[in-house]
């Protein structure tokens, strides 16, 4: 095949010419699967202190979440590309049993230390459905067609991350901790046999040799990385030994990735190559960014509503549901303007325009602003992450031939995990030192524990201890002090939240070298496929030619 040649039937999505109805039972049972992994990520944290009270283990507190997120991270790029090769459907429903299967061992764990492991387990089967997730929408959908239906999806996600907290306080009250696990067992029986039934096997009819050496690299690189990051400023300093061996590991096994991918070619987890594509490389880069700016402007909202405001935990939840209300409107509306021939470039400027707003929205907050105000601002955030989140998985797929739809939506969805781990790291840092300075030039001498542990003013009891404390000290200088470092840390987060917006800014200017291209409707991909020359409408002009350099990941099988 002649260099500059386009694209051919095998490009074509495998499920594009399907029965609408059968589309839709399959959409309706990959929502169910987003639906059971997005829902567990949320559920647990309102059960963890009855988790703790019945379990102990205090000082693991953070390690069922982080395990989850570790599995869940580092198997995506090579889930995403095996599902390339081998199809979607093997892997959606293996990672519905494997979820499965945790969440019936998490909800039987004797000890802390049993449920880290079994978060790890229900973690790995999340990697397997968000991997395949969006990919599967892909096979069934021309790139116009996908963004209304993606949207859908995002909104489920968002839907379900609001219904976690209040599902989990309801279920740990009534029930018990151990139904915040049992809960999933329902919906996976559900989703299981209508994937099982109704989503065909599309399967690649390529000879691909497995990158055993890459996909081990990969993972053995985002295992202390996104270690390293969950300590870094929370549990260890930056220059501790352990955060420095893990990210100096992480280093390591990157540069084993590379050898290993160059080495691969077209087989690779994720072809290098894929970065000549200026569609591909602005997208990761913008993913990136974003996900550092959006996981910390949502991360620390809670902190600022309980600890600065001094709401209750279950009143700070009602003032960020906005912000979901937010992203499911976004999310929906963007995606039919994507199917009505919005251009991307246009989409990416305005929703990284509100994610710029949205957080500079926030840094006007003080201690005393009104709730009503901040569900206001919280709802900008929200419409500027509801455009986001499913835009640049569009724009990837729409570059990319289908034969390379796995791997380019599970490399959008590995990069924001990894900008949201290094956001949350390197703010999450930037807090306590800045909480720390605002009190200590309010409080040259003493309050040594309430500098290093701002986490005081969420807890009621430690709260009322320290108050205690403070009054047998000092009597009448509790309300002040404690006034005084509300103060402290509201002025330090809001400054959080201007880097927020600072970042997203950047982003804003990277989206802006997105190539000027809409997404490609049914007729013309068919019609591509069948003159087989010229490039396609949304692809990128950089995708290597055959011959060109290093063997090429677009190179259609001879």
């Amino acid at each position: 095949m002649e260099a500059g040649s386009g694209p051919t039937a095998a490009d074509l999505p495998p499920g594009l010419f399907l029965p609408h109805r059968q589309k839709l039972l399959i959409v309706g049972a990959v929502m169910l699967t987003l639906f059971l992994a997005a829902l567990d990520g949320t559920i647990m944290a309102v059960a963890m202190p009855r988790i703790v009270s019945d379990l102990g283990g205090i000082e693991l507190f953070a390690w069922p979440f982080t395990s989850y997120l570790l599995a869940s991270t580092v198997v995506v790029p090579v889930v995403g590309k095996l599902s390339d090769v081998y199809g979607r459907k093997p892997f959606l429903l293996a990672g519905v049993t494997i979820f499965l299967l945790g969440s019936v061992l998490a909800g039987l764990s004797g000890s802390m230390e049993e449920l880290i492991g079994f978060r790890m387990v229900q973690g790995l089967g999340a990697g397997f459905i968000m991997a395949n997730t969006f990919a599967t929408l892909g096979d069934l959908f021309s790139p116009a067609e996908r963004g209304r239906w993606m949207g859908a999806v995002s909104g489920t996600f968002a839907i379900a991350s609001v219904i976690g907290p209040l599902l989990g306080g309801a279920i740990t009250d009534e029930l018990s901790w151990r139904w915040v696990f049992y809960i999933n067992v329902p919906v996976a029986l559900i989703a299981l046999p209508v994937v099982m039934i109704w989503m065909p096997w599309f399967r690649n009819s390529r000879r691909y040799r497995i990158d055993y050496v890459g996909g081990a690299a990969i993972v053995a690189a985002g295992v202390p990385l996104l270690l390293g990051f969950s300590w870094a400023g929370n549990q260890y300093g930056w220059g501790d030994v352990r955060v420095v061996t893990a990210l100096a590991l992480a280093a390591f096994f990157v540069g084993v990735f590379v050898w290993a991918e160059r080495r691969a070619g077209e087989h690779a987890v994720m072809p290098l190559t894929l970065f000549r594509n200026r569609v591909f490389l602005v997208s990761s880069l913008v993913t990136v960014t974003v996900g550092f700016a959006m996981f910390g402007a949502i991360q620390f909202m809670p902190l600022f509503l309980q600890g600065a405001q001094g709401v209750s935990a279950t009143s700070s939840g009602t003032v960020t549901m906005p912000m979901m209300l937010g992203i499911v409107i976004a999310s929906v509306v963007s995606g039919q303007l994507l199917s009505r021939g919005v251009q991307f470039r246009t989409l990416a400027l305005a929703g990284g325009a509100l994610m710029v707003v949205g957080p500079a929205l926030l840094t006007t907050l003080d201690v005393d602003s009104p709730t009503l105000l901040t569900r206001g601002y919280m709802v900008v955030v929200g419409l500027g992450v509801g455009v986001a989140l499913p835009l640049y998985t569009l724009v990837i797929q729409n570059a990319l031939p289908h034969r390379l739809l796995g791997v380019g939506t599970a490399s959008t969805q590995f990069f924001r995990q990894i900008g949201g781990a290094l956001g949350v790291a390197i703010l999450g840092s930037l807090m306590v030192s800045g909480f720390s300075r605002g009190l200590t030039q309010a409080f040259p001498v003493g309050f040594d524990t309430l500098k290093q542990q701002p986490q005081i003013l969420l807890d009621p009891q430690a709260l009322e201890r320290f108050r205690a404390a403070q009054e047998a000290e000092a009597p009448g200088t509790a309300a002040v002090v404690i006034e005084t470092a509300r103060e402290a840390l509201a002025g330090t987060l809001t400054d959080l939240f201007l880097i927020s917006a600072v970042v997203m800014g950047v982003a804003l200017v990277m989206a802006a070298f997105l190539p000027r291209v809409r997404a490609r409707t049914r007729a013309e991909i068919v019609q591509e496929a069948a003159s087989g020359s010229g490039e396609a409408a949304g692809a990128s002009p950089e995708v290597p030619a055959e011959g060109e350099g290093e063997s090429s990941a677009f190179e259609p099988e001879s």
